[in-house]
């Protein structure tokens, strides 16, 4: 056997094991299913075995109708009871699947929540939503339904051929030797659909994909009027999606007839053998009783050998969904705690960082911040500038451990951060970024995320500082009020005075500012700042800007360029090197300076001239 042959069934059988270990807690059912179908079994081959009994007894009987009805009390005896196996072995099929994959569903959910960044940058969400929902509802489908169908009719096709062996020695023949025809043709029946199936599970997430994108971004689809073009790529993998299934129809509309065909075949070769033997018997009695359960017993191996093509395809897709959710629960995660990381006490915390020779890329061939070195002293408010794609947020999303150095290090009050816990690190980092993200909750919920806890007096008064408190106060229910997914009813700068009142109320002694007053008007930018001041006062704060308005709060400016420091120093000091910091103030920051200053004068005139000028 070849090297990659014993490694793919290595990998098999692994698959199997981590299925079976979903299972383990259920022992009992499993035992309580392979019991009721052997039982269900044996009741079910018994009853045309009676049949076939009761034709022979009533031909050679000379009182009949009591004989017919002693072969009815008994199947119907027999038929209730296996009715109670066939509850049994039904039930127990679906209280498994559904046991278990209310654990898978929790296992992939906890492990999507503590999956790295890196992780989330290389998969689409709408795929993962696909294996979320598509991948393990097909898992449910095949323990749920399948399991118990797939071990009922292979237990039941077992049943019937020994039955056949203690009927009629010919007819069991017959049957043996046909039986494995039967079952090739369903395993190709199964083969030549899973290609199918498979690229349908693919394309069930493109269009997971495309469906995500559109109603997540379906503002930017209409102010650019893209209706048309992304209606023409959703066509296009629904398309797809249907082609799979129409080829997977198919196939069952070729296979399904020719397994009936077979079947057809083997009872006209079950009459032919029991014609030949009736010409050497004295007495037709037996054999017709024998031909007559022969008859029944092939009716009851119509089911399976119709489905097993079925049933083997769900078995597949189930597997296969199951892979998919294998390489989720599995995969490794990239930032995790070192076995000797410890807790850094929020009280013992000064909020030193320091970069030394810092070296960072996305990809293995991208490198985005080349040999950073930088100390950022505790309570220091310093702010990173640099064009978009400098590295400036990059450098920042080290601290609390979003991704890892490629090489240096990075440590907070002289420790590694790879040495800390993570759940410590971040409860001492408060993070405010762009990308402002809001759950459908009301506000309270959303201020106090995290800190489930929090009183409403706190609520309030980080909501204060933040200037948030001025809007809510005229929501219809103030802070009950819900938000809508993802903040979809509040404008951009009210979701951000929300976000900045969230990060407010975990009292980090570490805060990091990612461009965050990007979204509000000018006036509230300078009442949020005046409010802050405050809140970065004993800090250490890291702000990441490209506005002058948001730099004056800073006591010290990094400069960014091509991921690497180019200026480190004041205002002034920076101005007066005439570098990289002046070429970006005097064509970008300067006019907002100039507003600034014509605030500032308009303030210090007395309320009705203010007035007057605005």
């Amino acid at each position: 056997m070849k090297e990659t042959d014993v490694l793919k069934n290595k990998i098999e059988f692994e698959k199997y094991r981590k299925l079976a270990e979903y299972g383990r807690k259920y022992k009992r059912t499993i035992i309580l299913m392979l019991v009721s179908g052997v039982a269900l079994t044996g009741l079910q081959v018994a009853i045309p075995l009676l049949i076939g009994n009761a034709v022979t007894v009533i031909l050679a009987s000379k009182s009949p109708i009591q004989s017919v009805l002693v072969v009815s009390l008994e199947i119907i005896g027999l038929s209730a009871t296996s009715a109670v196996f066939q509850f049994s072995l039904g039930y127990g099929g679906q209280y498994l699947g559904q046991k278990v994959i209310y654990d898978m569903r929790n296992k992939l959910f906890v492990a999507i929540q503590g999956q790295s960044f890196s992780f989330h940058d290389k998969n689409q969400t709408g795929q993962l939503m696909a294996r979320a929902t598509g991948d393990v509802e097909a898992v449910r489908r095949f323990l749920a339904f399948g399991s118990a169908q797939i071990l009922g009719q292979v237990l039941l096709m077992i049943g019937v051929l020994i039955a056949f062996w203690f009927l009629n020695v010919e007819f069991a023949l017959i049957v043996t030797l046909i039986l494995p025809v039967l079952v090739y043709t369903a395993w190709r029946f199964s083969q030549t659909q899973a290609p199918f199936w498979r690229q349908a599970r693919i394309n069930y997430g493109n269009i997971n994909s495309v469906l995500q994108e559109n109603i997540t971004g379906m503002r930017i689809v209409r102010a650019f009027s893209a209706e048309k073009k992304e209606i023409q790529k959703f066509n296009a993998v629904n398309t797809e999606y249907r082609d799979d299934l129409v080829g997977a129809a198919k196939i069952r509309a070729f296979y399904t007839p020719l397994l009936t065909l077979v079947i057809s075949l083997t009872l006209a070769a079950l009459y032919f053998a029991a014609g030949t033997q009736s010409l050497s018997l004295s007495s037709s009695a037996i054999l017709i009783g024998e031909a007559t359960s022969a008859t029944f017993l092939i009716g009851l191996l119509q089911g399976p050998v119709r489905f097993l093509g079925q049933l083997i395809l769900i078995f597949q897709n189930g597997m296969a969904g199951f892979e998919r959710v294998l390489q989720i629960t599995d995969a490794s995660v990239e930032i995790v705690d070192r076995p000797t990381a410890k807790d850094l006490r929020s009280e013992d915390i000064k909020g030193e960082i320091r970069f030394e020779n810092v070296t960072f890329g996305y990809g293995k061939n991208s490198s985005i911040l080349k040999g950073i070195s930088l100390e950022i002293r505790p309570g220091e408010i310093v702010a990173f500038l640099g064009a978009s794609g400098s590295g400036k947020t990059t450098l920042a999303n080290l601290v609390p451990r979003f991704y890892d150095v490629s090489s240096g290090r990075v440590l907070v009050d002289g420790i590694d951060v790879r040495d800390i816990k993570l759940k410590s690190l971040r409860s001492n980092i408060g993070l405010v970024s762009q990308d402002i993200f809001l759950f459908s909750a009301s506000v309270r919920a959303n201020i106090s995320y995290g800190r489930w806890n929090t009183p409403l007096e706190q609520v309030i008064k980080a909501a204060r500082i933040s200037r948030a408190d001025e809007f809510v106060d005229r929501l219809p229910d103030k802070y009950e009020t819900l938000v809508g997914e993802r903040g979809i009813t509040l404008s951009g700068g009210q979701k951000q005075r929300i976000a900045i009142a969230r990060t407010i109320i975990t009292d980090p002694r570490i805060l990091i500012l990612d461009d965050s007053l990007s979204s509000v008007d000018v006036e509230t930018e300078y009442a949020i700042q005046d409010a802050l001041k405050s809140v970065v006062q004993g800090r250490t704060t890291i702000m990441i800007t490209q506005r002058l308005s948001t730099l004056r709060l800073a006591t010290r400016i990094i400069v960014f360029d091509d991921g690497k420091i180019v200026e480190d120093g004041k205002h002034d000091e920076l101005l007066s090197l005439n570098g990289t910091y002046s070429r970006l103030y005097y064509s970008q920051l300067a006019p907002q300076e100039r507003l600034s200053n014509q605030q500032e004068e308009e303030a210090k005139l007395p309320e009705t001239s203010s007035q007057i000028l605005r």
